[in-house]
């Protein structure tokens, strides 16, 4: 799988610089910088914050243009072990995403009302740079902490952690119904032994993969096509996918 052949921010060069710089960070902040890649007019800061559907329907818009439509995964079942490769398309996984700028009705349950906004990629990157993502309860006590703008009990304030468990379900639900693509799942069957299981998608991770792949056959390109003819690498990188290939066709006989 290869990047169409693109020109100015999604060109060859720029993808392996992107590529380069994200190597060194955490998953969720890779996806960022592939963003601000695409979208440069957009703060680099405001990815972060917007509701995690609205951000990943932007990763499969990338991942659309660079790619095409086409999903590869490949799944073990949990059961036998089995492998199970699929072939899925973007439009099969991409929910409607959010209203990024109409927020979300406060929620009213058990004599609370709550103001609330949904999670972005921030909220998660500071669960981790905590330590509260290993840790369920820690990490869900620091995330109302950081989404529940305002709760009330009969007229007075009450701190997102005192909120009783039934409380706190009932918004996980509401969060969920708001941003359904904040936590995509794939329901499969194994072929072979029948059962039946779920897996979570990120389509962060799916485009990463991809581009390393893309990256590290890029590499080998333009290590072979520099070999040969003495090029450097924009000289072979602005040769496109297509001729670059023709040319490895030959060295290699």
């Amino acid at each position: 799988m290869s990047p169409h052949d693109g020109h100015g921010a999604l060109g060859a060069q720029a993808l392996l610089q992107a590529w380069e710089q994200a190597q060194a960070l955490h998953p969720l902040q890779r996806a960022d910088v592939l963003l601000g890649l695409a979208w440069p007019e957009v703060a680099p800061g405001a990815w972060g914050t917007l509701p995690l559907g609205t951000r990943d329907a932007h990763l499969f818009t990338l991942f659309e243009t660079l790619f095409g439509a086409t999903l590869d995964l490949r799944v073990d079942c949990p059961a036998c072990g089995e492998a199970l490769e699929l072939a899925l398309r973007t439009t099969d996984l991409r929910p409607e995403p959010p209203d990024a700028g109409a927020g979300v009705p406060p929620l009213q349950c058990e004599g609370y009302e709550l103001a609330y906004r949904l999670p972005g990629s921030d909220d998660l990157i500071a669960l981790i740079d905590t330590g509260d993502a290993r840790d369920p309860d820690a990490a869900m006590a620091r995330l109302l902490d950081r989404c529940v703008l305002q709760a009330r009990h009969a007229g007075q304030p009450v701190a997102a952690i005192e909120l009783p468990p039934p409380v706190i379900e009932r918004l996980q639900q509401e969060m969920a119904v708001h941003d359904p693509g904040a936590d995509l799942r794939v329901a499969l069957a194994c072929p072979a032994c029948g059962h039946g299981f779920d897996r979570r998608f990120d389509i962060g991770a799916t485009l990463w993969d991809a581009l390393d792949d893309w990256a590290e056959r890029t590499l080998a390109e333009v290590h072979t096509l520099a070999s040969a003819y003495g090029w450097s690498e924009p000289q072979v990188l602005a040769l496109g996918a297509a001729r670059r290939q023709r040319y490895i066709a030959m060295v290699q006989g």
